[in-house]
């Protein structure tokens, strides 16, 4: 954009309106970049100078996008400093490329466009600018949502369907997470299997008791979204990524299984539950054992009833199972716990 100081001439008192610096700065303000940049093409339109209305539209559409891109991954406390040097920088490129031919032709008896006017385009560019891409975005993030009781909710996304979606919040509500304050999941299927993501309190996912409470939450929802395996994220408010945990089953007949949680894979869950066959435990009759890898090591744990927790024979021979089958997870050191039905740590050693 060239500037059009010296290309204006003495003349009648132009018919038009044109825009100053700090209404361009106040559109700016109200309607991003490409508001204030709409005011000075339709200056240069005014002035007939096509083409630099042209071009100033195209640059104002380019640094919108380019603040919108780097508003969703930069830091919030970067917003008011990039908002404020949009707002000084458009006012003086306004003042800088316009200012003497706005100048001139107030001189000539031309009027001042009303701030009102220039108040009135950011409004209507803001809103469509919302209409355009922050709706969409939002829809294409969050999906359609199944509303549970007055205040909870479940979006979906992908190939989920809404009747997963609802039988998951139904799953939900049973177990008592949803309890009608506002919480909010996110079930999506698509190339990364089955997600379910949970917002938590910062700082949940850096704590291990809390990352098992929503694998095991995961692992009783799982049948009601399609079953095994799935992912388990914990998410802050900004919806970041913190935790990602896989939740999964493998069977081994006799409803015999081996859960396998974080980064335990279903390689190691198969060769864990072939060792247990191999090592007798395995035999049909429904025993569950959890595989967990987490960033404090590999975790094996077993249910047992009362009696079993505490008896030092029984209690002995579980760490020689662990010994047997560390080889088909790593090998050792492995941590062993032995846990009651509802999968309360009772018993917690170390086997190196």
């Amino acid at each position: 954009m060239s500037s059009i100081a010296e290309q204006t001439i003495q003349g009648p008192t132009p018919p038009y309106t044109l825009f100053d610096a700090s209404a361009v700065a106040a559109d700016t303000i109200f309607g991003t970049p490409v508001a204030g940049c709409s005011l000075m093409a339709l200056n240069y339109r005014r002035l007939g100078q096509a083409r630099n209305a042209v071009t100033t539209l195209i640059v104002g559409i380019a640094v919108t996008g380019l603040v919108m891109l780097l508003g969703w991954h930069l830091p919030h406390g970067a917003s008011f400093p990039i908002a404020l040097a949009l707002l000084f920088g458009m006012q003086r490129s306004a003042q800088s490329l316009q200012g003497s031919a706005v100048k001139d032709h107030v001189q000539r008896g031309g009027r001042l466009g009303s701030k009102w006017a220039a108040f009135g385009l950011g409004t209507a560019v803001c809103a469509g600018i919302f209409l355009a891409v922050f709706i969409p975005v939002y829809a294409a993030n969050n999906g359609p949502g199944v509303v549970m009781g007055s205040k909870d909710e479940v979006y979906y996304s992908g190939s989920a369907t809404r009747e997963e979606a609802r039988s998951l919040g139904n799953t939900l509500k049973t177990n008592g997470y949803f309890s009608d304050r506002g919480a909010d999941i996110y079930l999506a299927k698509g190339k990364d299997g089955t997600v379910i993501s949970f917002i938590v309190k910062a700082g949940s996912w850096d704590q291990p008791a809390m990352v098992a409470n929503f694998e095991e939450l995961g692992r009783e929802v799982a049948p009601s979204v399609g079953g095994f395996p799935l992912r388990v994220r914990l998410m802050n408010n900004t919806r970041d990524i913190k935790k990602e945990s896989m939740v999964g089953k493998a069977a081994f007949g006799g409803n015999d299984d081996v859960y396998y949680l974080g980064a335990a894979s279903e390689s190691e869950a198969q060769a864990l539950g072939q060792a247990l066959k191999s090592a007798g435990f395995f035999k049909g009759r429904g025993a569950d054992v959890f595989l967990s890898k987490h960033s404090d090591g590999t975790v094996l744990s077993f249910v047992v009833g009362k009696a079993g927790r505490t008896d030092p024979a029984l209690v002995g021979s579980f760490e020689k199972i662990v010994r047997q089958t560390a080889p088909s997870v790593g090998g050792l050191p492995i941590r062993l716990r032995l846990v009651n039905t509802l999968l309360e740590v009772k018993q917690d050693k170390m086997i190196n």
